[in-house]
């Protein structure tokens, strides 16, 4: 029997389908085991108490020269191998990848949503995303039928600015020239304590001026995904001021199935105890607490990362977020972080004025959902 174009077309079709739901369903899986083997790793090349690699060790030669007498040559030789931009002693040099480690660690400890969101790096001032906003409409025709024209795709552009974040710690000299004094440890603690405290806040509250737009100042309504306006998040109003085991169903069940793969839960401590005590019909716990030390605990199936900016559970607040963070958040990164060694600002004291350049905003407002507490 001859094997018909047509027949060929439709079994071409059907496993581009096929093809096409796989990647939807696994994309956000893997994304997911990369974010946490990148973790891993940075755990891994983190520095051990009993020494550091040459690496390492030619990194903190250099900069404790620089902190200690201004002497850039070291800082200078490094990036130079590394090819990376920097070495401009006016706009300072980007750290060295031990202290630049180091921070980052402090930063993603201090945030979840940091943790899970999609980052990603720039060279210049902003980042621009296209979203597809459907409209393309499509139907079924026989094999005759005319194919009537579908609808334009409706897209819209979102721009990430990125700010810049600061810190500014200073010593004296005679701070400095005390041998028993580790000031590239003062300083990288005091950059990366500050940093993580910024970013962590910025994420969640920050008003997109100079810093990140935090989730908590997107426009927030009760509308579900088909009437919402673009940009904005859905919040799932809780039944009484006390949140119950039906009300984390019905905020898991706001978010479409797709979104779901790779979800994750983001609360406070103080909700993450409330939470824990909640029993099915059955007196069960629905929490799970995790079994291997640094697994995460899990609600419902998904993963609980705690983030203290969190709200705490009060009338009108939003204390517990829900989403694929990865598909809906990004983070947007600019240059590497810099030092610049200041003696003249500040004297007595020597400035160490360190900067990173970075933004955020949510990109995909379905995948997102907040549990609004009912007013009393």
């Amino acid at each position: 029997m001859a094997v018909e174009v047509k027949d060929v077309q439709e079994v071409a079709e059907a496993l581009g389908k096929k093809f096409d739901d796989f990647k939807e369903k696994n994309t956000d899986r893997l994304d997911l085991i990369e974010k946490e083997v990148e973790g891993m790793a940075l755990a891994h090349k983190r520095p051990s108490g009993g020494g550091a690699n040459a690496t390492d060790a030619k990194g903190k030669a250099a900069l404790g020269e620089y902190i200690k007498s201004g002497d850039d040559s070291g800082l200078i030789e490094l990036q130079g191998k590394s090819m990376s931009v920097g070495s401009d002693p006016d706009g300072g040099f980007a750290v060295p990848e031990y202290l630049d480690r180091e921070v980052e660690t402090l930063e993603l400890e201090a945030s979840a949503i940091l943790r899970l969101a999609r980052t990603v790096t720039t060279t210049g001032p902003s980042y621009k995303k296209i979203t597809n906003l459907r409209g393309t409409t499509s139907g079924w025709v026989g094999e005759t039928d005319e194919r009537p024209e579908t609808g334009t795709p409706k897209l819209a552009s979102i721009e990430i600015h990125v700010g810049e974040l600061y810190a500014n710690p200073k010593l004296t000299q005679g701070m400095i020239d005390d041998a028993m004094f580790d000031a590239e440890g003062f300083i990288t603690t005091e950059v990366g304590e500050e940093f993580s405290d910024q970013l962590a806040t910025a994420l969640f509250t920050g008003n997109g001026v100079n810093k990140p737009k935090g989730i908590l100042s997107k426009t927030i309504t009760a509308e579900p995904d088909s009437e919402r306006a673009f940009g904005s998040l859905q919040f799932v109003e809780t039944g009484a001021a006390a949140i119950t085991f039906d009300d984390l169903k019905n905020l898991k069940a706001s978010l479409r199935a797709k979104y779901r793969t790779g979800a994750a839960w983001i609360m406070n401590d103080t909700t993450a105890l409330v939470l824990s005590k909640i029993k099915d019909a059955d007196g069960r716990y629905i929490w799970r607490d995790a079994v291997t030390e640094g697994d995460p605990d899990t609600l419902l199936g998904y993963r609980v990362e705690i983030d203290e900016n969190a709200p705490d559970i009060s009338p009108g607040a939003y204390p517990v977020l829900f989403g694929n963070f990865m598909r809906g958040y990004y983070i947007v990164r600019r240059t590497a972080r810099r030092l610049l060694r200041d003696p003249y600002t500040s004297k007595p004291y020597v400035n160490f004025y360190t900067t990173e350049r970075v933004g955020g905003d949510v990109v995909n407002s379905q995948c997102i959902k907040l549990l609004k507490v009912k007013a009393a």
